[in-house]
């Protein structure tokens, strides 16, 4: 899901740049994205965005379906903030149309979450509405701005494997030391058992001898 929001965002920020300007040349209007396959990628990222709020809406998962929905919601902002009126607009509708249509289940679930969800609404439906007036950035400097985004949170997800690897490498280590230490001490408490079995052995032995002899 975030490698679509990603593929979007950039996408569609790009797309409406190509078509805002007018010195685009020939070749670099061939490297850009078709509205066709713009559509395609909004209506596949539609239909998951609202899948998962189904999915979440049968399950009666408030929390999940919260989470659900401010995802939709961050979808349309940076749309908003791409100056992108009419596929923000084509968000907000089908966010729109399915919790109008499913009011009662989503209720139903939890009335904190039903007027989030329409508060969310409502403050998008203003800033779609103000748009581009709103827009204190151009398309190319939100587009920009999202592909850093997108470079920074890979960024931080291989750092975070990077120290979880290592994290788990030091824990292994020291695992493995504890493990040999334990063993190392439980061998020498059986060296020192059998030392002093043995020493036990020969002293008894002394003593034996020396009864023998009378001393």
């Amino acid at each position: 899901m975030k490698k679509i929001l990603v593929i979007v965002t950039v996408a569609l920020a790009t797309t409406f740049c190509a078509c805002t300007n007018s010195s685009t040349s020939a070749n670099s209007d061939q490297d850009t994205m078709t509205t066709a396959e713009a559509d395609a990628i909004v209506d596949d990222d539609l239909a998951q965005l609202l899948d998962e709020i189904a999915g979440d809406v049968e399950a009666k998962d408030a929390d999940a379906l919260q989470s659900s929905i401010e995802a939709f919601k961050a979808r349309i902002q940076a749309l908003v903030n791409a100056g992108n009126v009419a596929v923000a607009q084509k968000y907000l509708d089908s966010l729109k149309g399915y919790l109008e249509t499913n009011k009662e289940q989503v209720e139903a679930i939890s009335t904190t979450v039903a007027e989030s969800a329409e508060t969310t609404v409502e403050n998008l439906v203003q800033k779609v509405a103000d748009l581009p007036l709103d827009v204190a950035k151009t398309a190319q400097d939100a587009a920009v701005d999202v592909a850093n985004a997108a470079v920074n949170k890979a960024n931080e997800a291989v750092d975070a494997a990077k120290a979880a690897a290592d994290a788990a490498k030091t824990e292994a280590e020291t695992k493995a030391k504890e493990a040999v230490d334990a063993q190392k001490q439980k061998a020498n408490e059986a060296i020192d058992a059998q030392q002093q079995k043995a020493n036990d052995a020969i002293n008894k032995a002394a003593d034996d001898v020396k009864k023998q002899l009378g001393l």
